[in-house]
C-alpha cells in the first residue's frame, strides 16, 4: 500500500507502523488521587483499536503541586505503577506502542480560579502557581518563584516517575516541555530573564530532566519530548533561535524523535496580529489548518543546514486525510499527531488502512466544553461529534431485546444520531423529516463566503446523512410525523427531534413583510445563501446570533446595520472562544453592534427603530434579517401522555443549546431502549 499515512519508520529504538500517532491529551478522567480508572483505561482502549501506531497517554503529573485540573493522571511515586499497567497492556494489545508523557503545571495551576488566589498558590488546595521569574502570570496574578532547589528536586521528580514509567511497561517517555508548562516558561526569553543562578541557562532544566531519566532507565529507553520551537511571541524565543540554542544539546541526548509543537499560553504579544501565539497550540475555529505547516518545514531545513537528523511529530489544524499527508509531505514531519479528531473519530486511522475514508467523522472543530467544561474549568476531555468517547466500553452497542418500532420526527443531529445507534441495536426506524432534505440547522449553519472554516461545520450532517444511507435505514423526506398519524401507527417509541424555532417577536408589520419576503430569518437566509438578499443596505437584528452573518455580508462589500435590543452584546453560546477574531474582523470592516435597540415597526423597504435613548430612527433598506434567538418546539406536547407510546425530547426540542447536547442525548437514550 502506498499511502503515506500508512508507511512505518524506524527511530533509533522504536519501529512505529504507521505515520499516525495519537497525541499526549489531558482527558482528566482519573480518580481523585490520579490514579488510572476503567473509564480513563477504555478511552486508551478505544484509540489503540482505532490503528494508531502509537497511543501516548496524557500529561502525567510528576508532583501533586504540579496539577493543574483534579481528575489528572499522577505518577507521584511508586504505587501508581500498577495503576498504569492496564492502559499500557490495553495499548500494546491492540499493535500500538504505548507512550506517557509526564508534566508539571509551573504557572498553569492558576488557571480555572473562580475565587481569589492567595500568592503563589493554586486553585486545587496544596498546588503552586511558580515559574523561573513570575513576569508573565497565568490566573494566579501573583505568581511565586522557584528556587534553585526547586528546579533541582523537580530533576529528580521526572526522571523517577519516568523509571516509574518505564516499570509500568510503557514502550517510551515523553515530557510535556511546552504550553505553558514550567519547563516550557523555563525555556522562554521571556519568562525566565533575569534570574541569576545556573537555570538562567534556560535549557538546563530540560537538559538535566532528559540526563538524569537516561541514569535511571539506560540510554536505551526511547525518549520522544514535546517541545516548543517558536513561542510566536515579540522578543520570544523562534525558530532560528531553537534551532542555534536547544536543538544541537537536544540532539546530543540521543532522542528518538522531537515531538514539534509552536506557541505559547503565556501573556506575551504575539508575533503574527492574525493568529494569537495560544492559538498555534491548540487551535481555535478560525485558525487555518496546517497552521504550524510552514513552522515545521522550517524546522527541518533549519535541523537539516546544521547537520541534525531527527524524526519530527507535527500537529494542529489537522482535518482531512489530505491535510494529514501533507503534513507528513516532502520536507515536513515524519509523523502525525493527532488529537481532537482522535475524540471525535478514535478509528479514523483504521479507516483510511481499510479504504474508508468517507466514513471519517471529520472534526468540526467545535468545541465539547459547550456541555462539560474544559480541561482548565472543572471538566473531562469530550467530543460533540462523538459521544462514545469517555464512554467507551459502557457505550459498546448490545442488541435490543426486544427489538420495537421506533419513529423519529426530525432529521437533524439529534434525529440521525438515534435512528442510527436505534438501527445497529435491532430496533425498527423510520425516520421522518418535514423538509426536503436532512441535516437540520447544520446542514446551512456555515453557509457563509468569507469566513474562514465554515464548511467544516457540514462535516457531521454529511457524516450523518452517509451513515444514515448506508445503513438502509427508513427515511421519509418531505413528510411531517402528526399526531394522527402516530395515534394510527403505535409505535413502541416517539423521538421528538425537531430542534427549535425562531423567538420572533411581537412587532407591527413583521409577520406581514416575512410572509412578502422583505423581512427573514436567518434560517432562511443561511438555508439558501447571503448571496440571496437583495441588492442594497440590510439590516440585521440580533446580533448574539447574527454577528457572524453581519460580518460576512460586510466583508463582501454590503452595508449593513447590526442591532440588537439587549443592553450589552452578549454572543450567542455556540460561538463561544470565536468571538474575539469576530470583534477584531468587525472593527476592520467598520461594524459594531448597536445594542439597546428595539424593533418598533417594520413596513417594505425601511424598519422603524427606538434607541435606549428613546431616540426613533427609520432606516431604509433592501432586507431586514431577523436573529431572534430561539425558542424549543415540540409540536405533540403532552398530547401524549397516558398512552402506551414512550415520547422522548431530544435536542433542542427539549432546550435551545447545541448540537453536542442533540448527539449526546441521542446516544444516551437510544442505548436504553
Amino acid at each position: 500500500m502506498n499511502d503515506p499515512l500508512l508507511q512505518p519508520f524506524e527511530t533509533r529504538h522504536l519501529t512505529f507502523k504507521n505515520r499516525i500517532v495519537h497525541a499526549p491529551t489531558t482527558m482528566n478522567m482519573s480518580d481523585g488521587r490520579g490514579y488510572a480508572t476503567d473509564k480513563t483505561v477504555g478511552v486508551y482502549e478505544a484509540l489503540a483499536a482505532g490503528g494508531y501506531s502509537a497511543v501516548c497517554v496524557g500529561a502525567t503529573c510528576v508532583r501533586w503541586d504540579g496539577l493543574i485540573n483534579e481528575r489528572m493522571l499522577g505518577m507521584y511515586d511508586d504505587t501508581y505503577i500498577i495503576s498504569h499497567r492496564e492502559m499500557v497492556e490495553v495499548i500494546q494489545h491492540n499493535e500500538a506502542l504505548a507512550g506517557l508523557q509526564l508534566f508539571y503545571g509551573g504557572l498553569i495551576p492558576g488557571l480555572g480560579a473562580t475565587f481569589p488566589l492567595e500568592p503563589g498558590k493554586g486553585w486545587i488546595p496544596d498546588t503552586v502557581s511558580w515559574g523561573p521569574t513570575g513576569k508573565y502570570p497565568l490566573g494566579n496574578k501573583q505568581p511565586g518563584v522557584l528556587s534553585t532547589e526547586d528546579y533541582r528536586q523537580l530533576v529528580e521528580d521526572y526522571a523517577q516517575a519516568a523509571r516509574r514509567s518505564r516499570e509500568a511497561g510503557y514502550d517510551y517517555v515523553s515530557f510535556h516541555f511546552c504550553h505553558g508548562s514550567l519547563p516550557h516558561a523555563t525555556l522562554s526569553l521571556l519568562e525566565n530573564s533575569g534570574r541569576n543562578d545556573e537555570y538562567s541557562d534556560r535549557f538546563l532544566f530540560c537538559e538535566q530532566i532528559l540526563e538524569r531519566t537516561q541514569e535511571l532507565c539506560g540510554k536505551e529507553f526511547p525518549i520522544i519530548p514535546r517541545l516548543v520551537c517558536d513561542e510566536n511571541f515579540l522578543d520570544g524565543a523562534d525558530i532560528d533561535y531553537f534551532v542555534e540554542n536547544y536543538a544541537p544539546r537536544l540532539h546530543a541526548l540521543g532522542i528518538d524523535a522531537l515531538d514539534c509543537t509552536f506557541g505559547s499560553m503565556l501573556a506575551g504579544k504575539s508575533r503574527n496580529p492574525e493568529v494569537s501565539s495560544g492559538e498555534y497550540t491548540g487551535g481555535g475555529f478560525y485558525v487555518p489548518n496546517l497552521i504550524t505547516l510552514p513552522s515545521v518545514r522550517k524546522l527541518r531545513e533549519g535541523l537539516k543546514a546544521n547537520g541534525i537528523d531527527m524524526p519530527l511529530m507535527g500537529s494542529c489544524n489537522v482535518n482531512t486525510p489530505e491535510q494529514m499527508r501533507e503534513m507528513i509531505g516532502e520536507g515536513a514531519a515524519d509523523f502525525y499527531a493527532t488529537c481532537r479528531q482522535s475524540m471525535d473519530d478514535p478509528d479514523f486511522p483504521r479507516k483510511i488502512a481499510e479504504g474508508r475514508e468517507e466514513e471519517i467523522r471529520k472534526s468540526t472543530r467545535t468545541g465539547a466544553s459547550l456541555m462539560t467544561g474544559n480541561i482548565f474549568a472543572k471538566g473531562i476531555a469530550g467530543s460533540p461529534q462523538n459521544p462514545a468517547f469517555g464512554r467507551d466500553r459502557e457505550y459498546r452497542l448490545k442488541p435490543a431485546m426486544p427489538p420495537k418500532r421506533v419513529m423519529i420526527a426530525g432529521g437533524g443531529s439529534g434525529g440521525m444520531e438515534y435512528a442510527i445507534i436505534a438501527h445497529q441495536r435491532g430496533h425498527d426506524v423510520t425516520l421522518f423529516e418535514a423538509s426536503d432534505q436532512l441535516g437540520g440547522a447544520m446542514a446551512w449553519a456555515g453557509n457563509y463566503g468569507t469566513l474562514p472554516n465554515m464548511e467544516q461545520i457540514a462535516y457531521q450532517p454529511d457524516w450523518h446523512k452517509l451513515m444514515v444511507a448506508k445503513l438502509g435505514i427508513n427515511v421519509r423526506l418531505g413528510e411531517e410525523l402528526t399526531l394522527a398519524a402516530l395515534q394510527e401507527a403505535q409505535p413502541d417509541v416517539l423521538v421528538v427531534a425537531t430542534g427549535a424555532k425562531p423567538a420572533l417577536p411581537e412587532v407591527r408589520g413583521l409577520a406581514e413583510t416575512i410572509e412578502s419576503g422583505f423581512a427573514r430569518t436567518i434560517d432562511r437566509v443561511l438555508l439558501v445563501g447571503p448571496d440571496s438578499l437583495p441588492e442594497g443596505p440590510v439590516v440585521v437584528w440580533g446580533a448574539g446570533e447574527g454577528i457572524e452573518l453581519a460580518l460576512d455580508l460586510a466583508r463582501a462589500g454590503r452595508q449593513v446595520r447590526l442591532l440588537d435590543p439587549a443592553e450589552k452584546f452578549a454572543p450567542a453560546p455556540y460561538i463561544g472562544s470565536r468571538v474575539g477574531a469576530l470583534m477584531r474582523w468587525s472593527a476592520e470592516v467598520e461594524l459594531a453592534p448597536e445594542t439597546g435597540v428595539t424593533l418598533d415597526e417594520v413596513l417594505p423597504g425601511k424598519v422603524s427603530v427606538i434607541h435606549g435613548d428613546g431616540r426613533k430612527e427609520e432606516i431604509a433598506c433592501a432586507a431586514l434579517v431577523i436573529a431572534p434567538g430561539r425558542t424549543a418546539y415540540d409540536p405533540f406536547g403532552r398530547s401524549l401522555l397516558g398512552t402506551e407510546i414512550d415520547v422522548q425530547v431530544i435536542g433542542d426540542a427539549r432546550k435551545p443549546r447545541s448540537y453536542g447536547n442533540a448527539i449526546h442525548e441521542a446516544a444516551y437514550l437510544s442505548r436504553r431502549i
